[in-house]
């Protein structure tokens, strides 16, 4: 099969798309004030990585590269490498990984609201939105399963037993 050098068609998204610039805030950790800015949209995906690598990764420096991209995610570069290492440091006992996330999720949720609504200009639902995230109104009621009598008289009949 002969390969086709040609193109139907040529989308250069780089010239089209342009992200509007969101607000700039500050976020307060350990007694000192630090700039950030809105993380990227695919931030609930990092988070979710480093919480299902963490516990099995055991190479020490896998671990901290993936507090180097938390951070890196909202904060900026000159204040990456202080970030880091006070998450590091056995003498700041508060400001831990678990910290670290917890404010990157809260720096999110101020911008989530924005980042919908550019979704919504585009003409479409934030992806990476967790189920619970959805405003109640979207969820759909899900039906009662029935249990028949004789299932459930099964699963009470050891209860009784066990009681006796």
């Amino acid at each position: 099969m002969a390969a086709n050098t040609e193109f139907d068609f040529y989308i250069d998204a780089d010239d089209e798309y342009q992200p509007k610039q969101l607000p700039k805030g500050v976020v307060k950790m350990g007694g000192k004030k630090y700039p950030v800015r809105c993380p990227k949209d695919s931030i609930p995906m990092l988070l979710g990585r480093i919480q299902n690598k963490a516990h099995d990764e055991e190479d020490l420096s896998v671990q901290e590269e993936m507090i180097s991209q938390l951070v890196a995610a909202c904060f900026e570069p000159e204040d990456a490498e202080e970030i880091v290492e006070r998450i590091i440091s056995p003498y700041e006992h508060s400001f831990s990984v678990a910290f670290l996330m917890d404010t990157v999720q809260r720096v999110y949720k101020q911008y989530e609201p924005l980042l919908d609504k550019d979704y919504e200009e585009l003409g479409m639902e934030n992806p990476v939105k967790q189920p619970g995230d959805r405003k109640p109104s979207s969820k759909k009621p899900g039906a009662k399963k029935a249990v028949p009598r004789k299932a459930a008289a099964a699963k009470a009949a050891p209860r009784r037993a066990a009681r006796a």
